[in-house]
């Protein structure tokens, strides 16, 4: 797939993984649409990197998804690559009495829901293009979890399996719509979690890399991207899968 003169819409787009994506797709000649929730925040991003596109919104709140997506198909209705980014991670004790309900299920709300929802609310305006394509950003703990992340892991191995559902249906149906799953490994460079909660031990991948390896992907149309520790990951969640937990929850 070619990445030069496209438009193309990343959630979470402010920071992080979603940021790195988002100026690399911008260099190579594409019009890009970074969603983020706080306004004075996509102001700053926008003000500093000339030439992205900031659009105000919630990935949680369905009204909001509802929104964007009317805006995007009235605005830019030759979008043709949704870039799933949105994401958070959060390090507690499940048996912290001051936790509340809302709390402990914000991950699922963004991490999952989230991009099941933009999906969902961009695959008619996908499916009207010539050649589209969905990014899902999964994580390696999809494969193996984090003990002291105990939803976080559970969210992303929801990304992985609705990624391997919707790309089998739309095989059957939208065959111009390209599904990859991005499976990054720890990157500390990301703002999902202080470094002190990131995994004592776990080699760390630059964000450069981590790019290099997710734009291949996508020129490829590759199905899934796994780079770097992650690879370990897929192969110890098959075989191993405690012994690994433990050894994080240790560390």
């Amino acid at each position: 797939m070619k990445l030069s003169n496209r438009t193309i819409v990343v959630t979470g787009g402010t920071s992080g993984i979603g940021l790195a994506f988002a100026l690399e797709l911008l260099n190579r000649g594409s019009k890009v649409i970074v969603i983020g929730r706080n306004q004075a925040t996509l102001d700053q991003v926008t003000n500093k990197h000339k030439g992205l596109i900031g659009l105000q919104g919630d990935v949680s709140n369905a009204n909001s998804v509802r929104e964007m997506a009317a805006f995007i198909r009235d605005r830019y209705p030759e979008v043709s690559i949704l870039f799933n980014s949105a994401g958070i991670m959060r390090a507690f004790e499940l048996m912290d009495e001051n936790l509340d309900l809302e709390r402990t299920t914000a991950e699922v709300e963004t991490n999952l829901t989230g991009t099941i929802w933009m999906t969902e609310a961009l695959l008619p305006q996908l499916a009207q293009q010539n050649e589209a394509m969905i990014v899902t950003v999964s994580s390696g703990l999809s494969y193996v979890t984090s003990p002291v992340h105990p939803v976080y892991s559970a969210t992303k191995a929801g990304v992985h399996m609705f990624t391997d559902a919707l790309r089998v249906q739309l095989k059957k149906s939208k065959k111009n719509i390209h599904v990859m799953e991005l499976v990054p490994p720890l990157v500390a460079e990301t703002n999902l979690a202080p470094d002190k909660q990131s995994g004592g031990g776990i080699p760390n991948m630059t964000l450069d890399t981590l790019v290099k390896h997710g734009i291949r992907g996508i020129e490829q149309n590759k199905k899934r991207v796994v780079p770097g520790f992650s690879k370990f990951l897929r192969f110890a969640g098959k075989y191993f899968p405690d012994v690994l937990s433990n050894a994080m929850a240790r560390n």
